[in-house]
């Protein structure tokens, strides 16, 4: 993979990606910039914008499509992938007329979901904010609430564009019925993909719906707030996370689906 000079994080790429590793990289180095200004740290980056031949060799988990985060390293892919497509592909069936029209509208059809994972990359960033100054690991929907709250946060306060991309995709959580989602309890988040990748999207869609309410409460309160009580050592006693836990699975509330 070769090296792409110019930015603030460090870039590697496939042979072939470059240009698509510059604009990974632009909105990278925005993110990284916004939340480093809001969260008071500066963590080491390593960007990786890798395509289908070369994601093993820097990825974590074989999820081609999806961006990944950990340590110091972000994992983008090249192109759109197939992990997207198939996430869809599971989706897709249980859809009714009127959100499948709104998909249609934001990503056209066949859906080019590329938008919404690049997205994604804000939340996995958050992930090395978390990884180099958090004492221990959390909990996963601790760990995820914070993460979606940063990429909700992004959104709104960097590239206001991108909301409809997030919010088309996020809103398939309702039509998703109890035999596909057959963990929806908070804790059980970190073993939901052993039931497939759609039963984890739905925590993490439903995730991202609650930190919607908190960044429209709190803004960048919120996600400060949160970084730090977790950074100096506390658990699922703040009050953004007692009222996640509070809500999960109350009709017309995060934590809901069908």
């Amino acid at each position: 993979m070769a090296t792409l000079d110019g930015f603030g994080v460090a870039v590697r790429y496939s042979p072939g990606a470059r240009e698509r590793a510059a604009v990974v990289a632009g909105r990278v180095d925005r993110a990284a910039a916004w939340l480093t200004e809001g969260l008071g740290f500066a963590p080491r980056i390593r960007l990786s914008v890798a395509d289908a031949a070369d994601w093993d060799s820097v990825a974590t988990v074989p999820l081609y499509g999806t961006p990944q985060g950990s340590g110091e390293d972000l994992r983008v892919a090249a192109d759109d992938g197939w992990f997207g497509a198939d996430l869809y592909a599971a989706i897709r069936p249980h859809l009714g007329a009127e959100p499948a029209a709104a998909l249609r509208a934001v990503f056209g059809e066949p859906p080019a979901l590329r938008p919404y994972f690049d997205l994604v990359a804000v939340h996995e960033l958050t992930h090395l904010f978390q990884d180099q100054a958090w004492p221990g690991y959390p909990g996963m929907w601790i760990a995820e609430l914070h993460a979606d709250l940063a990429m909700v946060g992004y959104a709104h306060r960097v590239e206001p564009e991108l909301l409809p991309v997030l919010r088309a995709f996020t809103a398939t959580v309702d039509e998703l019925p109890a035999e596909v989602t057959l963990l929806r309890e908070l804790a059980d988040m970190d073993r939901s993909f052993e039931h497939g990748a759609i039963n984890f999207a739905w925590f993490h869609f439903n995730l991202t719906r609650a930190a919607e309410r908190l960044w429209a409460a709190e803004g960048m309160e919120a996600l400060r707030g949160l970084y730090e009580h977790i950074r100096a050592g506390g658990g699922a006693d703040h009050p953004a996370l007692e009222w996640v836990a509070a809500q999960w699975g109350r009709p017309g509330s995060a934590g809901v689906g069908r």
